[in-house]
């Protein structure tokens, strides 16, 4: 059976795919977190696809844009394509939310794959960003995780790092050791 929960210890926290792209024919993918005390991923956007945060237990803090939001048990948020965001915990205690790429995103899936593979490795630092730039480049290039802002001149940097990554097989390397 595929593994279908990943543990990120650099962020403390794990993703169950509850449904992947594949199996809803591309419409969606779901995913629960379980998030402990954590700053979360930086401030990014994707220009492919919206996210809804729905939270189960716990309290999630949401950063939208310049906005920051606390959602409760049964709160649900949707982050259009192309918005800066993030999500945090600032409690001790878990918070588990699903959320809802629509449509959905093969790429992030293995993007999610591939950094808990890496810090479950000890390949990351402690925030959970990859040791190495060549992995960073290319599952952020995959995951269509963008940077807003001035972060957003290093774009043209990521995209020849993570074209190099395809051609050399890092990449490829990526994708066999965490996403099969």
């Amino acid at each position: 059976m595929e593994k279908r929960t990943f543990v990120n210890p650099a962020i403390n926290d794990s993703a169950t795919f509850i449904k992947t792209s594949a199996e809803t024919n591309g419409a969606y993918t779901l995913l629960q977190i379980d998030l402990g005390k954590s700053d979360g991923p930086p401030l990014h956007y994707h220009k492919t696809f919206s996210e809804k945060f729905e939270v189960k237990e716990g309290i999630l803090y949401l950063q939208i844009g310049k906005d920051k939001k606390k959602l409760n048990i049964g709160d649900s948020v949707t982050v259009a394509a192309g918005v800066p965001h993030r999500f945090y915990n600032e409690t001790d205690d878990m918070v588990k939310f699903d959320i809802t790429f629509q449509p959905g995103h093969t790429g992030m899936e293995n993007f999610i794959k591939i950094f808990y593979g890496l810090a479950a490795d000890g390949l990351t630092d402690k925030s959970g960003k990859p040791k190495t730039f060549a992995h960073l480049a290319a599952a952020l290039t995959m995951s269509d995780s963008n940077a807003p802002g001035w972060m957003s001149l290093l774009s043209p940097i990521i995209r020849i790092v993570a074209k190099r990554a395809k051609k050399n097989g890092t990449e490829q390397w990526l994708l066999d050791r965490y996403c099969m």
